[in-house]
């Protein structure tokens, strides 16, 4: 699966006037493990370096979007992109109204 932001719309890139770009996280489907990204974006090398100790570890989407990812930074980016392939990881509306990831036990939500 691919998970992708356009820095177009991203509102870091917007205020800091570089407001191009694309990144596409590739993940495994059904398990979301990251396997890779292409990404052509502003301070492009913050978020590879984020992407390669995710891959180092790992990582699964879900993993990921556990960690803390600060705001007002470019790096929201990169979530934009691991929420759209979670986004494809789902598999059912959950009693709660929220959808699950594989990787997220139905019972962490109740």
């Amino acid at each position: 699966m691919i998970g992708q932001v356009d820095f177009r719309q991203q509102s870091r890139a917007i205020i800091e006037g570089h407001n191009a770009g694309l990144l596409r996280l590739y993940a495994e489907a059904p398990s979301g493990q990251i396997l890779g990204a292409e990404m052509v974006a502003p301070e492009a090398e913050h978020l590879g370096h984020l992407l390669t100790a995710y891959i180092q570890a790992d990582m699964t989407v879900h993993d990921a979007l556990q960690l803390p990812f600060y705001h007002h930074t470019l790096e929201e980016g990169l979530r934009t992109a691991l929420r759209d392939a979670a986004a494809q990881l789902m598999e059912r509306p959950s009693p709660s109204g929220l959808n699950l990831c594989e990787s997220c036990p139905e019972s962490a939500l109740q």
